[in-house]
């Protein structure tokens, strides 16, 4: 059975990434106004009441925009960790939600998700791994750096969608205010495409081949030809081979499908 990831939308104008295998659909995230995920939703072939769960990384509005009414309106429960929860109000709300602690695991329609720590500044902020059929997609998102536990979680994805938010030399000229910059720059920020890249050559030490999506990329201080030239350059000077990268882009869909991947490592096992 095929395991089929989407991004709908990756940004700080929203974030929202579909995850499928037979009959079992989740969003993680949901940063987009409701309307525009039901479009995506129909374009996927699915009704917003097919959807298993809505999982958040964190509280920031372009990651959980829709969330609330989106749950309350389809009967879509929400899964987030208690801060989190917090953070957004779900007692309040009046929607169906599920606390996973982080550093947690679930079964949720089918699928293993599981939840640990990286470094933003929110209340408690998570990447997660999903599994199905043998296959394992890792998403670690808006984070300042990294560390073992954001290494030891993506160790065992097949897809790795990684924040590459900006280049540091353009960041420093963006119309951004000095305290943002600050912000951005910091350990509890958002990682550039040097660190980046010094993330997936970690990861792809190993040999295992993968596929890599760098994600939440700036408007304003990056592009998806600045963001590939130098994480492939990392990744070149690592000598590391076995990963191959995608950009994306901010709202157009892009989808990964665990069969093409497997065809991949077929391929890549006959050279």
């Amino acid at each position: 059975m095929t395991l089929c990831v989407t991004s709908l939308a990756s940004g700080s104008s929203g974030n929202a990434l579909l995850v499928q295998t037979g009959s079992a659909a989740l969003l993680v995230d949901c940063g987009l106004p409701q309307r525009a995920i039901e479009r995506q939703l129909r374009y996927a072939g699915l009704r917003p009441t097919d959807l298993a769960a809505i999982v958040l990384t964190h509280e920031h509005g372009d990651h959980t925009l829709s969330a609330v009414p989106f749950s309350r309106r389809h009967g879509v429960p929400l899964v987030a960790n208690g801060p989190t929860a917090a953070a957004i109000g779900l007692l309040s709300e009046g929607v169906a939600f599920q606390v996973l602690p982080t550093g947690g695991t679930a079964e949720i329609a089918g699928l293993i998700v599981h939840s640990f720590p990286v470094p933003h500044d929110a209340a408690d902020p998570v990447g997660y791994t999903i599994r199905a059929e043998g296959w394992c997609v890792g998403i670690a998102v808006d984070m300042g750096c990294w560390d073992q536990a954001v290494l030891d979680g993506l160790a065992a994805a097949d897809l790795v969608v990684v924040e590459s938010n900006h280049d540091r030399e353009r960041l420093r000229t963006a119309p951004y205010s000095w305290p943002v910059k600050q912000r951005i720059f910091g350990p509890r920020g958002h990682l550039d495409n040097m660190d980046a890249g010094a993330l997936l050559a970690r990861l792809g030490a190993d040999g295992r081949r993968r596929t890599a999506w760098l994600a939440h990329l700036s408007e304003n201080a990056n592009s998806p030809r600045i963001a590939l030239d130098v994480v492939g350059g990392v990744l070149a000077l690592a000598e590391v081979r076995c990963i191959t990268l995608h950009a994306l882009p901010r709202r157009a869909p892009l989808t990964w499908e665990s069969d093409r991947h497997l065809e991949q490592l077929e391929l890549f096992a006959g050279i």
